[in-house]
């Protein structure tokens, strides 16, 4: 038996195949994929000639349907929905023995060290998914896995209640912060980009204010916009999702004193302090978080079974982030929307779609 499959070949090269149906090992799930969420990870794996391996099938924000389970099997059975939680931790290092899955260091990824979901069909261990409720749509499913990256770096911070919130880019990690601020208790929440459009899908939800940093002029900045809006004294809490360069170093320049920064961000360029931003650290005596991925335990972690329920309760609907939707078959379409369009968000493949 066969199935479709959007298999990438080198960079660019993405072709629309059929492969062997996947028979479950030990410990494994087949699911029959509904929704799958092109991530800004994966456009470098399928444009850029960076995957760990080709031929290569990327996906790792994904929900669908279980069809078959493989022997030592005994949480999931057929007709089960489910989300993917595309960690694999090895849970034998020191990491894992401890329940910091992200920093295991023989990982392997659904999507990225092995075969992903822009398939009908793929295999995945039976840890690695999250049932989702009859109330949530397997779109909805496809999109915990982004919901649980910043809801995990704000969990670690603690307590949001009453604290004003900068987040840094409103892409599909920042716009879900903005949601998360707000649902964990914060006053205040102001949402930075460079994009008007996409500051508007902000402030439909929940951004309190909205800076277009570009439009600011060099005597004030950001540091004055901020200002601005929280009675002159800075931000509390900084989350910077956009990885780049100038938001990176904005991130301690807009902190009140005693202020927390948490970068979500991955940086691709060097990211340079002059010694007045560094200093900032060290006199407004801020602490700064890294957040990497979004697992804790029991894996996967309390923070997929938060957004399970925000999302089915409605309390987080990310259903504006939706901005295109794509059949398997046009999952090179897919790719290039996300990477060229000023005004794609979410794109989503939608597999298997009856």
């Amino acid at each position: 038996m066969f199935v479709k499959a959007a298999v990438i070949y080198g960079p660019g090269d993405i072709r629309i195949e059929d492969i062997p149906y996947p028979k479950p090992g030990p410990g494994e799930v087949v699911v029959r994929i509904h929704a799958c969420g092109v991530c800004g990870s994966d456009l470098p794996r399928a444009l850029d000639g960076k995957a760990h391996f080709y031929p290569t099938i990327v996906g790792h924000e994904a929900a669908g349907e279980v069809v078959e389970v493989g022997s030592e099997v005994t949480k999931f059975r057929p007709g089960d929905r489910v989300s993917v939680a595309p960690l694999v931790p090895c849970m034998e290092c020191e990491a894992c023995q401890v329940g910091r899955y992200s920093l295991c260091r023989e990982y392997s990824f659904v999507g990225s060290r092995r075969q992903g979901c822009m398939a009908e069909f793929v295999a995945v261990p039976e840890r690695s998914l999250v049932p989702i409720p009859q109330g949530l749509s397997y779109e909805q499913g496809a999109m915990l896995e982004p919901a649980t990256v910043p809801l995990y770096g704000l969990l670690k911070v603690g307590s949001l209640a009453g604290l004003r919130v900068a987040v840094l880019g409103v892409g599909t990690i920042g716009l879900f912060a903005v949601m998360w601020a707000k649902f964990l208790g914060a006053s205040q929440v102001a949402a930075v980009d460079i994009n008007d459009w996409k500051l508007e899908r902000a402030k439909e939800m929940g951004a309190d204010e909205v800076i277009n940093s570009r439009t600011l002029t060099a005597e004030s900045g950001l540091v004055g916009a901020i200002k601005a809006v929280t009675d002159g004294q800075g931000c509390d809490l900084t989350v910077e999702t956009a990885g780049h360069p100038v938001t990176q170093v904005q991130a301690v320049e807009i902190c009140a004193n005693g202020g927390r920064v948490l970068y979500v961000g991955t940086a691709h360029q060097p990211v340079h302090f002059e010694p007045q931003a560094f200093e900032a650290i060290i006199r407004k005596e801020l602490i700064i978080y890294g957040s990497w991925m979004s697992y804790s335990a029991p894996f996967p972690g309390r923070e997929w079974q938060i957004a399970a329920k925000a999302l089915s309760d409605g309390a987080i609907d990310p259903s504006p982030m939706i901005t295109h939707r794509f059949p398997l078959a046009e999952a090179r379409k897919a790719f290039e929307t996300l990477r060229s369009s000023d005004r794609a968000i979410k794109v989503m493949l939608l597999i298997n779609d009856d």
